[in-house]
């Protein structure tokens, strides 16, 4: 596709007009125009009359916005031709679509719904811009050298070279909504039916309208339809107001993705450094848990800490006896001996055999970070729950400066995710 642009040049002679029902400005592009609906309004205004006389209104536009940055009125070079959007029909399908899963083939039930751009050239004829969620299709009108309907067999080809291909979608398209100008009456409502095949990537598809008493055939018209990338689509109406405002509001979005994705990062890394990192050590000691208990605690110090900082107070139990358990306390007291935290842990290992075969169960470490209101002496108090037998072993206290919360990182990542996804979507990519 060529993507060379000009900007802000009709192709054809314009006529201008008002609104009937809201007053804003139209433009009718094409001579042979006989309709318009107003794309502010949504009333049909009938050209054909003096009065402009409003026909119907086909709602409020606002509820049917584009599904991208495509409006009336742009202009683009597609292919080398330059174009006009003149109008847009909004349809939505009911249909069956072919399926071939596990071996399994068969027509499942869809509903979707697709914008179809109205395009003129210089020469005054139409082509179309089919645009979905999924993308976009250059979209012209061709004659057949088979033409045929729906076919019994569900296989169809419009060529004689062509070999019989299956029919991958049938079934109906509605009207929902329409804006800009068209040289026949579209209503709300509007149905077609409709075929499609596909061929080297190529869709292949007849749409027939029937008469109204339903038997008859009252017009058939034959597509092929070509996948167009979103970029190839922004290049080539590149010149247009809405896709300048569009493309720098993609940048502001790619900016914010990048800044997401940086503090992202930097709390990857920090969550993995956390994860490693006890802090440097303030205090530690080893204590035999047969020599401390409740009747006589002991008291270790004086300690001194800094407020503010963050710290690790940490209990590790060492060689405890099989089958076995202890309970210990460990209080951190101020300079006038009042406790100011508590660590209490049990401590256990047990090992058996069941018809599964060996089990352990065990526990040996038990830690809880606190922060000081300020700098000062501290002390440390020790003792075992007597009610216990006394069991073989040693318990480390420790008590670690300046240590990293691994759970805050963990958070600050699952948080900034969120604004990154939403930038990431909306950054054009």
């Amino acid at each position: 596709m060529s993507t060379n642009i000009k900007t802000q040049v009709d192709l054809a002679s314009v006529k201008q007009l008002d609104c009937v029902n809201c007053g804003n400005a139209l433009s009718i592009k094409h001579p042979r125009a006989q309709y318009i609906s107003c794309q502010y309004c949504g009333s049909v205004l009938d050209l054909k009359s003096e009065t402009h006389q409003i026909l119907e209104s086909l709602g409020n536009p606002s509820r049917q916005k584009p599904m991208s940055f495509i409006r009336l009125g742009q202009v683009g070079m597609i292919d080398g031709e330059e174009y006009q959007i003149l109008a847009r029909t909004r349809w939505r399908m009911r249909y069956k679509e072919y399926y071939n899963e596990e071996g399994e083939t068969g027509y499942s039930d869809e509903v979707w719904v697709y914008d179809e751009w109205l395009l003129m050239d210089a020469a005054r004829t139409y082509k179309y811009l089919v645009e979905d969620r999924e993308g976009y299709w250059w979209s012209e009108e061709i004659v057949p050298e088979t033409p045929s309907l729906m076919p019994r067999n569900k296989r169809m080809s419009f060529y004689k070279k062509q070999a019989n291909q299956i029919v991958r979608e049938y079934g109906d398209a509605e009207v929902i909504f329409f804006e800009g100008e068209s040289n026949y009456r579209i209503k709300k409502g509007d149905k077609i039916r409709f075929a499609t095949f596909k061929e080297r990537g190529i869709n292949y598809s007849v749409e027939w309208r029937l008469a109204k008493n339903q038997r008859s055939i009252k017009e058939v018209e034959f597509f092929r339809e070509r996948p167009i990338t979103r970029r190839k689509v922004l290049e080539a109406f590149a010149g247009n107001e809405e896709i300048a405002a569009l493309k720098q509001k993609e940048a502001n979005w790619r900016y914010i993705f990048r800044i997401a994705a940086a503090t992202a990062l930097f709390l990857l890394l920090g969550l993995m450094y956390s994860t490693v990192s006890e802090g440097s050590e303030v205090y530690s000691r080893t204590f035999d848990p047969a020599q401390v208990s409740d009747q006589a605690p002991e008291l270790v110090g004086p300690i001194q800490l800094e407020g503010e900082a963050l710290y690790n107070f940490q209990m590790k139990a060492k060689k405890i006896g099989t089958n076995s358990e202890m309970y210990l306390f460990a209080y951190l007291l101020d300079g006038d001996k009042q406790v100011i935290n508590t660590l209490d842990s049990e401590f256990y290992y047990y090992t058996g055999r069941d018809d599964e075969g060996t089990w352990v169960e065990s526990s040996d470490e038990s830690s809880q970070i606190f922060r000081l209101a300020e700098d000062g002496t501290y002390y440390l108090q020790i003792l075992r729950d007597s009610a216990n037998s006394i069991p073989p072993g040693e318990v480390m206290v420790s008590i670690r400066k300046n240590v990293w919360l691994t759970r805050y990182f963990a958070f600050g990542l699952l948080i900034i995710l969120i604004p990154m996804a939403i930038a990431w979507s909306r950054s054009g990519r």
